[in-house]
């Protein structure tokens, strides 16, 4: 593309036309669009239209029952989620700054990190920047990714989970991550040495199947011959995990620094068995080809000081 083309895209394409495209990437149905914009039916359609008559190429089929979003269509969602949620977050520091604030960091992190390195690290950021907002989400792998690269996040501590993302992120190591098998204390599982034949038969709480740590799990029944449990609730919330099985006989796969602090108060117990190698090391992730701000920049050396 000329630079002259370029310059004719950023000129025309407006906000409007990205909340046009994610709002019917959501909905499927321009009516339903139209009406969330506050707008007529038509003037959606037309806008559509001008989109794609200015790309020169098909963004959604008009199906019977719903729209249905082309390649082309979905590249460009993709980049409109971006920038949209960039907008939101320029909103935000905007009024921030107008009322006296001091800026906001948004981290994500897979549940093992929380317990070890993550605490000391925003310790660390709030006494040097007291008034600094800080938001945690702690989810799996995955879903931060998503995340981090929509732009709903400023850093994650986490892994890959696919060879695509190397494209997409910049990544340096901080631990790695052994996991356990743990039930509540006093389970009838604790009084021996069971096999994975036999937990199997248990109720399990685990992470979604597309999880690192499901993976593992996943693998390590396959390589013993045993099947994978049938009586499973899947979740990405560790505090949900724990709740269930310290009020019942089911048994959840956890990182080990998680069961670490449950054990302390001898809630729980981890039974004598070892699913796989330690998951792969997970590390902090950025964006790649964008500049880190300074504040991520800080944050992000002190948690690779407590990582070491």
């Amino acid at each position: 593309m000329s630079n002259d083309s370029r310059i004719h895209v950023k000129s025309w394409l407006r906000l409007k036309h990205l909340v046009l495209l994610v709002t019917l990437d959501e909905s499927r149905n321009l009516h339903s669009t139209a009406r969330h914009m506050n707008m007529s039916q038509p003037a959606a359609s037309k806008m559509l239209k001008d989109i794609e008559t200015f790309f020169g190429m098909t963004l959604f089929r008009r199906q019977p029952r719903a729209m249905e979003v082309t390649d082309a269509g979905r590249l460009l969602v993709r980049y409109a989620r971006s920038v949209l949620n960039d907008t939101d977050r320029l909103i935000d520091d905007l009024v921030s700054l107008r009322e006296g604030g001091h800026g906001k960091l948004a981290i994500g992190a897979v549940p093992g990190a929380a317990p070890l390195v993550l605490p000391q690290a925003i310790t660390a950021i709030k006494a040097r920047r007291p008034q600094l907002a800080v938001s945690l989400v702690e989810n799996s792998s995955d879903r931060l990714l998503v995340d981090l690269e929509y732009k709903r996040l400023d850093v994650a501590i986490g892994r890959f989970t696919d060879a695509a993302q190397r494209h997409l992120f910049d990544f340096v190591p901080l631990q790695a991550e052994p996991v356990s098998v743990v039930v509540r204390a006093g389970h009838p599982l604790c009084e021996g040495m069971p096999g994975l034949g036999e937990v199997i038969r248990w109720p399990w709480v685990l992470h979604p199947m597309r999880s690192p740590m499901r993976g593992l799990f996943e693998a390590a029944l396959a390589e013993a011959g045993v099947p994978s449990p049938r009586n499973v609730v899947e979740t990405t919330s560790t505090q949900t995990t724990l709740q269930m099985v310290g009020a019942s006989d089911a048994i959840a796969l956890l990182p080990t620094s998680v069961l670490r602090t449950a054990v302390s108060a001898g809630a729980f117990a981890a039974l004598p068995l070892t699913i796989g190698e330690p998951l792969g090391y997970y590390g902090v992730l950025t964006r790649k080809r964008e500049e880190v701000p300074a504040l991520v920049g800080e944050f992000i050396d002190m948690l690779l000081a407590r990582g070491d």
